[in-house]
């Protein structure tokens, strides 16, 4: 189900896993073609929709490879074995990982395993204050999160600065 003025994406054409893979709670949306540049946990459907339909075209013309995974639900994803968990989301990526999130930061910091990629994280708080209101579209300028924001947060983090 999407809200009406968000269009459906073909996840099939743009590489992109199933909706039925939300059950797990957090999934690895778009892997990496090749080895991955950075890794991005994704937390928040506006921030994913910017990701797939901004940032990663950005990348993709820079020749990025970014591994991406989506938070759906950290309740789902904590009733999966701990072997399951290991394998949805392995330890290494966890290492690698900057998070893009819509939420608050630290609803995302226990998917992300390294100072870097914590310090690297996206979210609205980051700039120090409460954003206005406004489009949607708007706000996630404001805030940072927009398509091109990620893009320039996911190429500098694949840089190793």
């Amino acid at each position: 189900v999407t809200r009406p003025a968000v269009p459906v994406l073909d996840r099939a054409a743009l590489g992109l896993a199933p909706p039925e893979a939300a059950r797990q709670g957090m999934y690895l949306l778009r892997p990496a073609r090749g080895h991955p540049d950075a890794t991005v946990v994704l937390q928040g459907s506006e921030v994913a929709y910017a990701f797939i339909t901004e940032a990663l075209p950005l990348l993709a013309t820079e020749g990025l490879e970014v591994e991406a995974f989506y938070v759906a639900s950290a309740e789902l994803f904590d009733r999966l074995s701990e072997e399951t968990r290991r394998r949805l989301y392995p330890e290494e990526r966890a290492r690698a990982a900057l998070g893009i999130t819509g939420f608050t930061l630290p609803t995302l910091e226990r998917w992300l395993r390294s100072e870097r990629g914590r310090a690297a994280t996206l979210h609205p708080f980051r700039r120090g204050r409460y954003l206005g209101s406004g489009p949607p579209e708007r706000l996630l300028e404001e805030a940072g999160l927009d398509g091109r924001s990620q893009y320039e947060a996911i190429k500098w983090y694949a840089s190793g600065s």
